[in-house]
């Protein structure tokens, strides 16, 4: 299973196009999470985001990348 799809089956989530993914909220609405590789930080289009500028949808899949490299790390020091 590779990133990606580890992502939308972790999180419901759909991938809309390079670095851009939708987010299931925890009542059933819909956010997008984007991945700027210029600025280096994701956004959100949720509320949470547009006040605090951080938010659980982009906590979310930032974990799930980090996770999943730290995994394929630890394969490679075993080897």
């Amino acid at each position: 299973m590779n990133l990606v799809e580890y992502i939308i089956e972790k999180f419901d989530g759909v991938v809309l196009e390079d670095n851009q993914w939708t987010v299931d909220g925890s009542k059933g609405n819909r956010y997008i999470v984007e991945w700027d590789p210029y600025q280096r930080n994701y956004s959100c289009n949720c509320l949470g985001y547009t006040y605090r500028k951080k938010c659980r949808h982009i906590t979310q899949i930032s974990e799930s990348f980090r996770n999943q490299l730290r995994g394929r790390a630890g394969d490679r020091k075993a080897r």
